[in-house]
């Protein structure tokens, strides 16, 4: 029978946001924004009716999960360091029907080939390839089924999911589990009849495995036991395998037998894995010595869930993206040495469809955002500049070969030092890198949101007559704008009143005024991407990053440009990639994946599904292949130029939580200089007249923060004997208010996020932003006023005053210099 699903609603989450909130604003922790998210599990003939007729509680999986992964805390490439952004995790874990596993065990079956040169290590066995897209329909019914079809009647019983949404079904997040049998999916044998949990005997449980094994492929290209769906849901098959797959100069991340659990260590031990008549060592080395445990088997399916969570769901954040521009210039430049062919023209097998390049960046904009796309082809030879920074970027490394016979050798490969190549198309005095790079360059946006607020430039002084050109691209301004900005993003500077005192008002109301917003904030951001189609290079040229990390890609993401490679005369390249013991193709001669990929980190920070960055083990990166494959334009065995529906919504989502770590590092800094002036003038000079009150909790008990601070300055105002106040009554009433307001965002951006309605916190998170950014300035300007009010003495330069005295004593210094210079003049001999 069919589990139900429930979502549920924000109020059930609602006081672990406002403890968080609490805590960061009132309290001057370093405690992030807590973002509940919720995880759904679809255990997929896991209730007696799949493979061996397991059957696993599903009240035991999830809570499992919920203990051992309940919250993670996504890091930031750019800075380096954890944002103030965490979530807090919850898990639906439902069955699907036997009807669902009957679906996909057809489609599986009508969707096995035959691959005769794959075969596991030491086994004789037939080996199947899948291709994933062609399961990914049977896949997609099961998910409406269970989700949008639950959701929307959720929402008919007029349940929290009804109101202003009502109609646009909950976009879950799920991952799939499968269990399917292989003897029923086996295409030598007839299709089988019979009720799904029949009991199985000890003979029918050896021939579970079929004598067969098989792995998914998406689009051609991995083989894998997992992959991420071109949807919202990832796929973990546990019947499929085993595996390998890994690299070779990297002894971590790689994926081996035992990465995923299989069920038949639940019942069996050093037996044969994939069939009865295989007696190989090397076939079965990844089993137990003894019969695993349900609980032990149900605690790796939970360790596997929590690495696709972590991975796929609360990835990192590769920039801090706070783009306030209203269109994207994404410039298409091709350097080539060569006139092989032109990447740029359509009709061969080499060419850019950059029709499809415009439609994926599109999908990567936030909502208002508009994208222009521009190409051009160039020769390095009249750019002889850039030809010489390419010359001096190639760097080579001393490797170990593997050949096909498993031999290896000693050898040197080249590759491209990709932030040295940039950092020199940014100092060359060539106009088509340095030009570009230049108005590409963040450092705008970085002082006005980052380090430095108040070095933002007013936009009256930016402003310039119609007939003023820009220096970029011109930027037509909206109907009610009356001139253009002449930088590339400029954001509107807003007085500290336009942010105060915001009341709660309809949501129309609240969405004509952010469209306004938006008007107001036009201006274009810059992103060249600069393609090097090379030929004549010996060897196989790759890219990688500082110090050779990461040697064997094609591309390379910064904040401002990205770089991809192109080899004309390498139609093929060996990675260090091995997958099933076999080596890795890479095909350097195509462009479209590369540039999906690097516009897509560039653009929305995003992450590939492989990579993570650990802050506590020494900020080092890293990755688990387990994620390769699948709908992503990253890595060695992408075979897609697109991004899936659950990469684009990790965009708009990296773009609200670099908007709230800069909103709340921002105040933080707001209650840090509140703090330093307490402590400074209020707290020493009063003695007793103020207590520093305590947080309940312990972990608060020895800081001091904005509260303590407003109510020092509260006690203060109530001391009769004082007649001057360094800071009035009004401002410490507009601090408290405003941090309440702020308070109120906050709760209101975690509940738009829980709920999915990425475009309602896409419009509250950039409001708060420049809200926080007035109020910063605003604290700044009356702490500077507070600090002269309370100084003992001032040192001041002025013009002495002219008196009655003055002149007498003046008149009397003349008269007595004349009459010095009289007595010397006369008492000469000659006179």
């Amino acid at each position: 029978m069919l589990s139900p699903w429930h979502h549920g609603p924000f109020e059930e989450v609602r006081k672990v946001v406002a403890r968080s909130i609490d805590n960061l604003l009132f309290y001057n922790t370093d405690s992030p924004l807590s973002v509940p998210m919720e995880v759904s599990v679809v255990l997929v003939g896991l209730d007696g009716d799949g493979a061996y007729r397991v059957d696993l509680e599903a009240e035991q999986v999830q809570y499992l999960v919920h203990h051992g992964f309940s919250y993670h805390r996504p890091a930031c490439w750019e800075t380096k360091r954890e944002m103030l952004v965490q979530h807090e995790l919850s898990y639906n874990v439902v069955k699907a029907s036997e009807e669902n596993v009957v679906s996909l065990e057809k489609a599986l079956r009508s969707n096995l080939r035959a691959v005769p040169g794959l075969a596991a290590a030491g086994s004789n066995t037939t080996q199947y390839t899948v291709e994933a897209t062609s399961i990914e329909p049977a896949l997609d019914l099961i998910y409406t089924e269970l989700f949008e079809r639950g959701a929307e009647g959720e929402r008919g019983e007029g349940g929290e999911g009804a109101g202003e949404h009502e109609g646009q079904p909950h976009k879950a997040i799920a991952i799939f589990l499968l269990n399917l049998d292989k003897t029923r999916m086996d295409p030598s044998r007839p299709a089988p009849s019979g009720p799904l949990t029949s009991a199985l005997s000890e003979e029918q449980l050896e021939a579970q495995e079929g004598g067969y094994s098989y792995a998914y492929s998406y689009n051609g290209a991995g083989h894998a036991q997992t992959w991420l769906s071109h949807g919202r849901y990832v796929v973990i098959d546990l019947s499929a395998g085993p595996i390998t797959f890994g690299h070779l100069d990297e002894a971590e991340g790689a994926v081996v037998p035992g990465t995923i659990p299989r069920v038949r260590s639940m019942f069996l031990t050093d037996e044969p894995t994939l069939s009865s008549s295989s007696s190989s060592a090397a076939a079965t080395a990844h089993l137990p010595a003894r019969p695993q445990s349900k609980d032990y088997f149900s605690g790796a399916l939970a360790d596997v869930v929590s690495s696709a969570v972590e991975h796929l769901f609360s990835p990192d954040v590769r920039f801090l993206n706070v783009d306030v521009s209203h269109r994207v210039l994404v410039a298409v430049i091709v350097l080539s040495n060569h006139r092989l062919f032109n990447p740029l023209a359509p009709g061969h097998a080499h060419s850019v469809n950059l029709h499809h390049l415009e439609a994926q960046i599109t999908g990567m904009l936030a909502p208002g955002q508009e994208v222009v796309l521009v190409s051009g082809w160039h020769s390095l030879h009249d750019h002889e500049r850039l030809a010489m920074a390419v010359e001096k970027a190639i760097r080579h490394q001393s490797v170990v070969l593997t050949h096909a016979d498993g031999s290896t050798s000693h050898g040197t490969r080249s590759f491209l030092d990709a932030p040295y190549l940039l950092h020199q198309f940014h100092e060359s005095a060539d106009m088509l890198a340095s030009a570009l790079l230049e108005a590409a360059h963040p450092a705008l946006s970085a002082s006005l949101f980052l380090e430095d607020p108040s070095a933002a430039v007013d936009a009256a002084d930016e402003a310039a007559s119609d007939e003023e050109e820009d220096s970029v691209v011109r930027t037509s301004p909206p109907p009610s704008s009356k001139a253009p900005p002449r930088r590339t993003i400029l954001p509107v500077k807003r007085s500290w009143d336009a942010h105060v005192g915001l009341k709660e008002r309809t949501k129309s109301k609240e969405r004509r005024a952010v469209d306004a917003e938006l008007a107001r904030e036009h201006g274009t951001r810059v992103l060249p991407v600069f393609v090097l189609s090379l030929a004549g290079i010996e060897g196989q040229l790759t890219m990688a990053d500082e110090g050779g990390q990461g040697a064997g890609q094609q591309v390379y993401a910064a904040p401002d440009a990205v770089l991809v490679l192109q080899t004309a005369e390498n139609s093929t390249i060996r990675t260090r990639f091995v997958s099933a013991g076999q080596p890795v193709f890479s095909s350097p001669q195509h462009l479209q994946r590369p540039l999906t990929a690097g516009i897509a980190a560039a653009l929305g920070g995003l992450v590939a599904p492989y990579e993570d960055l650990k802050v506590h083990r020494q900020r080092c990166m890293r990755r688990d292949w387990v994620w390769a494959v699948g709908h992503h334009p990253f890595g060695p065995v992408s075979n897609t130029s697109s991004l899936s529906a659950l990469l684009q919504d990790t965009i708009r989502m990296n773009a609200v939580y670099s908007r709230i770590d800069i909103t709340l590092r921002s105040l933080h800094r707001c209650i840090q200089a509140i703090e330093d002036f307490s402590n400074t003038y209020l707290f020493a000079a009063l003695g007793n007249e103020v207590h520093h009150p305590t947080h309940s909790d312990a972990h608060h008990n020895s800081t001091i923060g904005a509260k303590a601070v407003l109510k020092a300055l509260e006690s203060l105002y109530s001391d009769p004997s004082r007649s001057s106040l360094p800071i009035p009554h009004s401002v410490v009433d507009r601090l408290t208010h405003s941090l309440k307001e702020a308070e109120d965002h906050l709760q209101k951006l975690s509940s738009h996020l829980y709920e999915h309605e990425l475009a309602d916190a896409h419009h509250l998170s950039r409001s708060l932003l420049h809200f926080t950014h007035g109020f910063h300035h605003y604290v700044e300007e009356e702490l500077s006023h507070a600090h002269e009010a309370m100084r003992c003495c001032r040192i001041e330069h002025r013009f002495p005053s002219r008196t009655a005295g003055a002149l007498l004593y003046g008149s009397i210094l003349l008269a007595g210099f004349a009459v010095y210079f009289l007595v010397i003049f006369f008492s000469a001999s000659e006179h």
